[in-house]
């Protein structure tokens, strides 16, 4: 009982998941005002490129939070966040600066204003210099991210030859159709997400680089090898449903919302 209350009460869930969430979040703000600041300072766009800026954050954002014993996983997911809401707070404005100052191509030897499609004259300084971050930084995030997902399914269908467990059909059914929905119903308010994109959100909740970071971290902290086994089975397997499943729902489920929304407007 001691041991449960100091390991997983006090370390894991007093500390480690509001320390990682706090640090993220700081740091994300402390980047994203900074890398305006700089971009609205210095006119020409080739002083302070951002393409690299979101892995950097990443790093940053990890390493800090696991070195005083936080989640380095959450603390990242608060660092994007964070970054997010320094451009709003800093914008004040409801729609994001990379919709309405996107970066073209040769921005990097131009200057601010011509290196962007905005129309400058109605923009202020803060939303063309966080447009340019913005779009940056999403731009390389994203191709980053594909490459990425191209080595993990590809991995993920090598393992499932070895690891593919039956079982995990009733898991996927439970995950994808009751216990993923009843948390968007039960935590998500109708003042945020009407009924239609309630059930979208409850839908589209695909298993992927989380669960894996999770198994990988329950397997380098003990997990017994018989019950490793079969953790890893269940979860490759659920992953690989879930790609499928929700890869070939996602272009008709969105058509049809679409749809419904431009002839019912909320």
């Amino acid at each position: 009982m001691g041991d449960w209350v100091q390991g997983w009460l006090i370390k894991d869930l007093i500390w480690a998941m509001p320390a990682g969430l706090l640090i993220g979040y700081g740091m994300g703000r402390g980047v994203g005002h900074l890398m305006i600041f700089l971009r609205i300072k210095n006119a020409d766009s080739t002083t302070s490129p951002n393409d690299f800026l979101a892995l950097a954050l990443i790093a940053l954002a990890y390493v800090v939070a696991q070195s005083v014993g936080a989640f380095g996983f959450l603390s990242v997911f608060a660092a994007g966040f964070g970054l997010r809401q320094a451009e709003v707070r800093v914008t004040r404005s409801e729609l994001p600066s990379e919709h309405v100052a996107q970066p073209v191509l040769g921005h990097m030897t131009s200057s601010l204003e011509q290196g962007t499609v905005a129309q400058v004259d109605d923009m202020s300084d803060s939303q063309l210099a966080a447009g340019v971050m913005m779009g940056d930084m999403l731009a390389f995030g994203s191709l980053v991210e594909r490459a990425m997902e191209v080595l993990l399914i590809t991995l993920l269908g090598a393992a499932l030859a070895m690891y593919w467990d039956w079982r995990a059909i009733g898991l996927g059914i439970a995950l994808f159709c009751v216990i993923r929905p009843a948390s968007v119903w039960l935590l998500v308010s109708r003042r945020l997400l009407n009924v239609r994109q309630k059930a979208l959100v409850g839908w589209f909740g695909i298993r992927g680089i989380g669960s894996l970071y999770y198994l990988c971290f329950a397997l380098s902290h003990g997990l017994a090898h018989d019950v490793g086994h079969v953790v890893v089975g269940m979860t490759l397997s659920v992953v690989a449903l879930s790609i499928l499943v929700h890869g070939i729902s996602i272009q008709p489920l969105l058509e049809r919302y679409e749809r419904s929304s431009a002839a019912r407007p909320d």
